[in-house]
């Protein structure tokens, strides 16, 4: 089985290339959703974010009040890091165990922090989905609601363009106007996730 980790950053159309590979048989595991659920269900992860920012993190029906903790988070970037390095290892475990209950040629992860969160190491191969910035903050500024503002700080704190594509295997560009179809199809059978 090849382990595919799909990456890019914000606006990058890296969830795009991700279903088209699921439509294709591919399962994927997308961090993010997984992570929000963890964040709910994980008894640990609950138990320390109360501990590090107050019960007000849930409401009273145990759902988490993600405003209140965004405000918190993105105003210290200790904060940011304490986080991280509580969900990063939680949601890392859940993949593992996600990938031994696969039985297909490949299995694909979906994540805009690969390197940030330490698991490069229990995938075989990378794919960076890019675009030039201006498309991916519109698009990003379009789906989220989020201000211009907003899109470039969360984009300062990823990694760039170029240091994904150094440490990619393969790269797809997502401009908009351009077929990825076939880019798709052609990676996955190189993968060997074509029959």
């Amino acid at each position: 089985m090849v382990v595919l980790a799909v990456v890019g950053g914000i606006g990058s159309g890296k969830s795009v290339v991700s279903r088209m590979l699921e439509i294709m048989g591919v399962p994927v595991y997308d961090c993010d959703s997984r992570a929000k659920e963890l964040m709910v269900k994980d008894s640990t992860i609950i138990k320390e974010l109360k501990r590090m920012f107050g019960e007000e993190c849930y409401d009273a029906g145990g759902e988490l009040d993600r405003k209140y903790l965004a405000s918190r988070i993105f105003v210290d970037e200790r904060n940011t890091k304490r986080v991280n390095a509580l969900v990063h290892p939680a949601v890392k475990n859940d993949f593992c165990v996600w990938v031994q209950q696969q039985s297909v040629p490949v299995v694909a992860v979906e994540t805009a922090l690969l390197y940030e969160s330490g698991m490069e190491d229990v995938v075989d191969r990378v794919l960076v989905v890019w675009t030039d910035a201006e498309t991916a903050i519109t698009r990003t500024m379009k789906r989220s609601g989020m201000t211009r503002t907003q899109v470039l700080n969360r984009m300062m704190k990823q990694m760039t363009v170029d240091d994904l594509l150094l440490l990619s295997d393969y790269s797809i560009y997502n401009g908009g106007n351009n077929a990825i179809l076939p880019d798709v199809v052609t990676l996955l059978d190189e993968l060997g996730g074509l029959s």
